[in-house]
């Protein structure tokens, strides 16, 4: 069953579930859940966008650190942040095909809700390029935390140095990817106003 589907179905549930009419507080407490998304979702988005943004800043930032021990700590925290997503992804990509999805946002046509589908598709696939790349080019391994060390594949070569490049450009599309989706929010927020920040909040 597809989103549409689901959204449809509970729709319909909602309108003809016994005892409950759609002026009742049991029709408004659904209708107010189903106009967002769950915690777990919300979760799992504000735990991604944060560790990406900083990320980002962090990677291309390490390139421009001259002291070696802070150019240290900040690729750790790096590696041992990108490490927690590797352990949610897989549990994020499972939820999302086991979420009720919200209503459909007003005013936004079926394509465009395919398109948003499809931009979202890609951003899920870059991001476990970059994961991916990131953790298998690291040769050696690392600390994570300080903690315990993690064990990496390789050693440094050219099939280090390969993934290095593909995680590089792999972290330029996520970029550019993210600004595309922050631009899409703003102009539905404050231009097409339908509220779309509510539904991650």
């Amino acid at each position: 069953m597809n989103d549409a589907d689901r959204t449809g179905s509970l729709r319909l549930a909602v309108a003809h579930a016994p005892f409950v009419t759609q002026e009742g507080p049991a029709f408004a407490q659904t209708h107010r859940d189903l106009d967002r998304y769950d915690r777990l979702s919300r979760a799992f988005h504000w735990i991604f966008a944060i560790t990406i943004l900083y990320a980002s800043f962090a990677g291309y930032a390490l390139s421009r650190i001259g002291s070696r021990p802070v150019h240290d700590f900040v690729s750790r925290l790096n590696m041992s942040l990108a490490t927690i997503l590797i352990l949610l992804f897989p549990l994020r990509v499972l939820w999302k095909y086991k979420r009720v999805e919200p209503w459909p946002l007003a005013g936004v046509s079926a394509a465009q809700r395919r398109l948003a589908h499809g931009v979202h598709g890609v951003m899920y696939l870059t991001i476990f390029l970059v994961l991916a790349s990131g953790f298998l080019m690291v040769p050696h391994g690392y600390s994570f935390f300080g903690l315990f060390e993690v064990r990496t594949p390789f050693e440094k070569g050219p099939l280090t140095d390969t993934l290095f490049l593909l995680h590089r450009g792999g972290c330029a599309l996520l970029a550019g990817l993210v600004g595309l989706h922050v631009l899409a929010v703003i102009k539905h927020q404050f231009v097409s106003r339908n509220n779309v920040l509510r539904r991650m909040l």
